[in-house]
């Protein structure tokens, strides 16, 4: 053995029988660093909003375009692996995810800002599945249990506390440093990983890959993604937009009928034949959906509408995270004894039932409600998502298991990046209908409206202004009142709408049972 060799048999007759822990202990420290980017940005949309002068519609990059290029990437992992093996692929990935960072939080714009959580999405595309992947190379099947179980519980622990470490990051220094929050966590992982990963020569020729289908993923994805955020402000019947929508639809036709006469397909169509795996698709898509667009639309509505600092909108979050962590293994039991889509169709509807409850919140719901409202609807995400990932796979074939998880976590993402985007485009709709609906009411007949005109004009005098300088304060004043009663009335349909939607997709999961019982 050379001092330079570095495989897989070379390196555990090196360090032994630790060397299976050293391996997990690099790829849990990567995944602590890409579960902090995911979800740390989230209590930080009214800072950069207010830091860029932009709306809602294009801080949501931040979060919907980590999303959707992270799920884009995931399908392109196994290749690189292929190609490039552990070692490399893992030091270009934290390269890359650390440019990203530096990127973003040295940003002076929100487009240059976009392009850094691109790259970081991108690295953390393939950095997810190289996780498991390398723990599964090194533990035999009877041992990957506890190792695959810690790196799991670092792959929650980190979204669950990124928020408040990102608001503690704003309110003490400025956003822009938590974006480098991260980066503690690179830097061991990437040295580590130039000691404790396996190498390999890069062979010719290189495996086949399906571009086309990567190209038109990407296509449809982004300019979906696109028509969404901007439809508002470009007016939806926009001749931009509307080709926009048309671009991106039939991208995805182009995508499902190449995937199906591809060699080497992105996503296998035959697993879409079998009902029960196209439902569970279907409904991990809706979750997805929901777990990113509550952690997304949660923080933001508490520090827009009811002042919370960062801090406390990201402590606001940490129970539901900590609830998640206690489900998840019961669900993970329960689906052993039960059919999985009877936790599936519970979870979504308790689910429901947390964001109906949300629905009527304003200024005055006290923090502690709030933090009881995200715990039931994470109790539903906990008993649903595990049953989710073992109901697909246990409608895949064997030599295909790889493929059905690949595709499971595909749509759990995605559905994040579309819930987002979607979600934030029925927000402002309803802000400007319930902006015009109060405004048509401001009339001098309205008794309430000149009460409130004479009491702000009343207070404007005591200040010393002029008569014409009170008219024209006060008339601001009830403008900014409108303005922020129509945004409360908007998050109010918007948690309505989540709620809708999980419990229309409560049907379908539980029809994921009708082929259990017919088999």
């Amino acid at each position: 053995m050379t001092p330079n060799d570095a495989s897989s048999d070379a390196l555990f007759l090196r360090y032994g029988g630790t060397y299976r822990w050293l391996v997990a202990f690099t790829v849990t420290i990567g995944a602590i660093a890409m579960g902090l980017a995911s979800s740390i940005v989230n209590v930080a949309v009214p800072a950069v909003m207010g830091a860029f002068g932009v709306g809602l519609d294009q801080a949501q990059w931040m979060s919907n375009g980590f999303l959707a290029i992270m799920s884009v990437t995931m399908l392109l992992s196994a290749w690189i692996i292929e190609v490039f093996g552990q070692r490399k692929t893992y030091i270009a990935i934290f390269i890359v995810f650390g440019v990203g960072a530096l990127i973003s939080s040295m940003a002076q714009s929100i487009d240059a800002m976009t392009v850094g959580r691109l790259l970081q999405g991108a690295a953390t595309g393939v950095g997810q599945p190289l996780g498991m992947y390398s723990i599964s190379r090194v533990f035999p099947p009877e041992r990957r249990g506890m190792a695959i179980g810690v790196y799991g519980l670092a792959t929650v622990l980190a979204p669950t506390f990124g928020p408040i470490l990102g608001g503690v990051a704003i309110d003490s220094l400025s956003w822009r440093y938590l974006f480098l929050l991260p980066l503690p966590f690179c830097l061991p992982a990437l040295l580590l990983s130039m000691i404790f990963m396996p190498t390999k020569q890069i062979s010719w020729p290189l495996p086949r890959f399906d571009w086309i289908g990567l190209a038109l993923i990407l296509i449809a994805v982004f300019t979906l993604l696109s028509a969404l955020s901007n439809g508002q402000s470009w007016g939806w019947g926009a001749d931009a937009i509307l080709l926009l929508f048309l671009s991106g639809f039939a991208a995805v036709a182009m995508f499902v009928i190449w995937e199906m006469r591809a060699e080497n397909p992105l996503l296998d169509m035959s697993l879409f034949s079998d009902r029960r795996f196209a439902l569970s698709m279907l409904a991990g898509f809706v979750f997805g959906a929901g777990l990113f667009a509550s952690g997304y639309f949660i923080p933001v509505f508490v520090q827009t509408v009811q002042d919370y600092s960062a801090t406390r909108a990201g402590l606001l979050l940490v129970p539901g995270g900590l609830v998640m962590m206690l489900f998840f293994p019961i669900s993970g039991r329960m689906t052993d004894s039960i059919p999985a889509h009877i936790p599936i169709a519970a979870g979504l509807i308790i689910f429901s039932i947390g964001f109906y409850l949300m629905s009527v919140v304003d200024v005055y719901t006290a923090f502690w409600g709030l933090v009881i409202y995200t715990l039931i609807n994470r109790v539903g995400l906990s008993l649903a998502i595990p049953s989710l990932s073992i109901s697909a796979l246990r409608s895949v074939p064997p030599h295909k298991l790889a493929r059905g998880a690949s595709s499971s976590t595909f749509f759990r993402n995605l559905g994040g990046s579309f819930g987002i985007a979607i979600l934030t485009a029925f927000f402002q709709i309803r802000a400007g209908f319930h902006a015009e609906a109060l405004t048509a009411t401001q009339t001098a007949a309205n008794g309430t409206t000149m009460s409130f005109l004479d009491a702000a004009g009343r207070l404007l005098k005591t200040h010393g202004l002029t008569e014409r300088e009170q008219i024209a304060g006060a008339l601001n004043h009830l403008s900014t009142t409108i303005e922020a009663q129509a945004n409360i009335l908007s998050y109010q349909d918007t948690f309505l709408m989540i709620s809708l939607v999980a419990l229309l997709a409560a049907g379908p999961a539980w029809m994921i049972g009708r082929g259990q019982r017919n088999d």
